[in-house]
């Protein structure tokens, strides 16, 4: 029985010598080699990459530069290389943009998109207003418009520009963000790779690669009509490795010398009296825009009454693409009007005349007009633009029924009322027609339209406006037909 215990006490100590040197070896520190350092990492690469791959035959990537904006959807344009998705699907670059449409008989082409964080297929071919485009998150995930929402893609099947824009006030400065948008056609599978660069107003990272220096003579005026004024539009697409107009961006020039991309006016500015970009408001003079005009012209307009003969400034309109920009350096000169009539000659006289308006109903506010141009001009003793220099001034008054003591009150477009029922006048909420005196340079004419709510086929109004100026007055004794 002792030599039992013994050899259960000798086992147990041979067993704890045992154990002691088990614990001693591995509660030391283990010290990576070099080989192994190298095979985790490319473990890690393998991994990497595979999460990055992206399942397309044909990948096209482009890059964009959008200025962050809290009240706009703005962005910049990419512009996609459709040959290249024909030519991997075997059909014309027709057949792609319109099986891209939707369109009837046309190959059937899909849409989708890949997710930024799996590279996992993704929606369907869109959830914006376009037939082909998505909202994405910042992730570069699919989104819908709403709280997560960064930007979106629309495609444009009729210049094969992907529209990228941001949802307002969501972007910050410095973030990138990178989205897929795909097509599939059989088996193939293209992926277009849009990198978004974000940056904050007056941060644009481009580099003014040409100059245009232009001048425009502009005449004050009292509405927002613009004048055209060309530039050389070959040479500024070829500064910015570009085709077409549809692939440029816009920038102003604020008092700091940053840039501005954030445009108000279409694609364009409001510029301040000095000439740098400013607000629609008090202290506005003209404005900037593209695209009323031909291809080589932009635009130019005034806010009404502001401008003055004499005044002179230079405002600087950017064109924007592949982070250059061709700037346009516009001398504004106001000059004077020539006016190219002479006064009727006599003595002022009162004019009293009967008019019948008559137009069918309609629902779009819609106008007829009525020249009334030389009727003033003899009656007043003035040239149009006089007389439409004292409209504008407020010299010219136009009253309704009777000329009154106070200056009149206008309810429609000035001069001029919504008129009621019973021929009188009243805010637009109770007004039957509307009747004013349309004004230019060159134009002077009576205009009205009926009231999509109010009025119907049928209603007739009789009213009298009359027009005081020079120390007498032209009476208008009008009678509208809404047919």
């Amino acid at each position: 029985m002792k030599k039992i215990h013994i050899y259960i006490i000798l086992s147990m100590l041979i067993a704890g010598l045992f154990s002691c040197a088990d614990n001693e070896d591995f509660s030391s520190v283990h010290e990576m080699t070099a080989d192994e350092i190298a095979e985790i990492a490319r473990q890690d690469s393998i991994l990497q990459a595979q999460k990055e791959k992206i399942n397309a035959d044909l990948v096209l990537e482009y890059s964009v530069e959008i200025t962050t904006s809290k009240s706009l959807y703005d962005g910049a344009p990419a512009t996609v290389e459709i040959d290249k998705i024909a030519e991997l699907f075997g059909i014309s670059e027709e057949e792609v943009l319109a099986g891209i449409n939707g369109e009837s008989g046309a190959p059937e082409i899909k849409g989708f998109a890949i997710e930024g964080t799996t590279h996992a297929d993704a929606g369907s071919i869109t959830n914006t207003n376009a037939p082909w485009g998505h909202w994405w998150d910042a992730n570069g995930d699919l989104s819908e418009w709403g709280e997560n929402a960064m930007v979106f893609a629309e495609f444009d099947t009729e210049t094969s520009v992907f529209n990228v824009g941001q949802y307002p006030g969501h972007l910050t400065d410095g973030q990138t963000i990178k989205i897929i948008e795909c097509l599939k056609y059989n088996e193939q599978r293209v992926a277009v790779v849009i990198t978004i660069n974000v940056a904050a107003p007056g941060q644009l990272s481009a580099t003014v690669v040409s100059t245009q220096d232009l001048a425009i003579n502009i005449i004050p005026k009292s509405s927002y009509d613009p004048d055209s004024l060309q530039f050389n539009l070959t040479q500024a697409l070829i500064d910015l490795g570009v085709s077409s107009m549809d692939e440029v961006g816009f920038v102003g020039v604020n008092e700091d010398g940053s840039y501005n991309q954030e445009i108000v006016t279409g694609n364009g500015f409001w510029y301040d009296m000095n000439g740098f970009v400013g607000e629609y408001g008090d202290n506005a003079s003209v404005y900037s825009d593209y695209g009323d005009f031909s291809a080589d012209k932009i635009s130019l307009g005034q806010y009404p009454g502001h401008l003055t003969a004499g005044q002179t400034f230079v405002i600087k309109y950017g064109l924007l693409a592949n982070s250059k920009i061709v700037m346009l350096n516009v001398t504004v000169n106001v000059i004077a009007y020539e006016d190219p009539e002479t006064a009727p000659a006599g003595d002022p006289e009162d004019v009293v005349m009967d008019v019948e308006l008559g137009k069918a109903y309609s629902d779009d506010y819609a106008s007829i007009q009525y020249d009334v141009k030389e009727i003033l001009r003899n009656a007043f003793k003035k040239t149009t633009y006089q007389i439409y220099q004292a409209i504008i001034s407020g010299d010219l008054k136009l009253y309704e029924g009777s000329v009154g003591d106070t200056d009149p009150v206008y309810t429609s477009d000035v001069p001029g009322y919504w008129i009621k029922a019973d021929g009188t006048t009243g805010e637009w909420a109770e007004g039957l027609i509307y009747l004013s005196i349309g004004h230019n340079e060159t134009e002077l004419y009576l205009y009205g339209g009926n009231h999509p709510d109010n009025a119907v086929s049928g209603d007739t109004v009789s009213t009298k406006l009359i027009a005081a100026y020079n120390g007498v007055t032209v009476t208008l004794n009008i009678t509208y037909n809404v047919e």
